[in-house]
């Protein structure tokens, strides 16, 4: 049986412990904290909440390795990332003014009939910029996967070997939180998608996010000003028809239900699922089967308790 369980952030309060020993598990327990870069592997308040042995995979500190060692890879990686960092500059150029204008519609009055059609052709226009970008981000993965496989990568080969071995015996894998798009990059150098998607899962946080077949990344009260949600890539596509959305209370606006109608009408038919503190979200061969404090946005702008389906 597939399961896969995403919680919420795990502070102030961890319930980790409590999911893990519900669940039962048979096997090692394996960790992938790549998300917490330079502090990755620091697992010992972890170990001592579950109260089992962990061993972390130390995927962001072996990329390190493969790069200083492998610096051809080094630099095709760092080709890639700067593509990425600039087509998601100019997809935000087109996305603020299609957002904008899809925003205003749904706020204003006027005939019914001729409303509403417009309503949904801006809508569409957003969801067509959003697929659009997901395709120029994949040609690229593909560019840089076919330039990566003409190369001569011993130390890349012997590392993802070992780390592919472990994920195949362990009993179960944890996927911590933290910067997402180094967490999901990590991942996909070594080649996990696939055997991950056959193992038994919890994630919290950005580890929920990768799990899902899109990464949206939102904030509508962040430091340098609100921001209009942005589809970063995709993801792993294990869970699907899900949008999870950590530190859901803390940055969405839930006052604005012409934001959060235009956000949710925006992905669907996938589900807008809040993760907050104390939130869980189980998913067994691909059904939710329970859910606990999670709640989904609706095309209206309001919120309901995630049900199951």
């Amino acid at each position: 049986m597939n399961i896969q369980i995403m919680l919420g952030p795990q502070t102030p309060q961890s319930h980790l412990g409590e999911v893990i020993r519900a669940l039962g598990v048979d096997g090692p327990i394996v960790t992938i904290t790549a998300g917490w870069r330079d502090s990755e592997g620091e697992i010992d308040e972890l170990q001592a909440e579950i109260g089992s042995p962990l061993e972390d995979l130390a995927i962001y500190h072996r990329a390190e390795e493969i790069f200083a060692r492998e610096p051809q890879l080094q630099a095709l990686h760092r080709e890639r990332q700067d593509q990425l960092l600039e087509l998601q500059r100019l997809y935000r150029l087109r996305l603020n003014p299609t957002v904008a204008a899809a925003r205003t519609l749904l706020r204003t009055s006027g005939q019914p009939a001729l409303l509403r059609l417009e309503q949904r052709a801006a809508i569409s226009q957003v969801r067509a910029l959003d697929r659009h970008h997901v395709r120029r981000i994949a040609a690229i993965h593909r560019e840089f996967d076919q330039r990566r496989a003409a190369l001569q990568l011993p130390v890349a080969t012997t590392h993802r070997d070992a780390v592919q071995q472990r994920v195949a015996a362990a009993g179960l894998v944890l996927i911590a939180g933290g910067h997402v798009a180094v967490l999901l990059n990590r991942i996909r150098l070594f080649r996990l998608g696939e055997l991950l998607a056959q193992k038994p899962l919890i994630a919290w946080s950005a580890g929920a996010m990768v799990l899902a077949e899109r990464i949206v990344l939102f904030h509508d009260d962040a430091p340098q000003g609100r921001r209009d949600a942005e589809v970063l890539d995709a993801g792993l596509g294990i869970v699907q028809g899900l949008i999870p959305l950590p530190h859901a209370k803390s940055r969405l606006d839930w006052s604005s239900r012409s934001r959060m109608a235009l956000f949710s009408r925006r992905f669907a038919p996938a589900l807008c699922c809040t993760l907050d503190n104390g939130s869980m979200i189980r998913l067994e061969n691909g059904r939710i089967v329970s859910a606990l404090e999670s709640c989904v946005m609706t095309r209206s702008g309001h919120k309901k308790e995630l049900t199951l389906r």
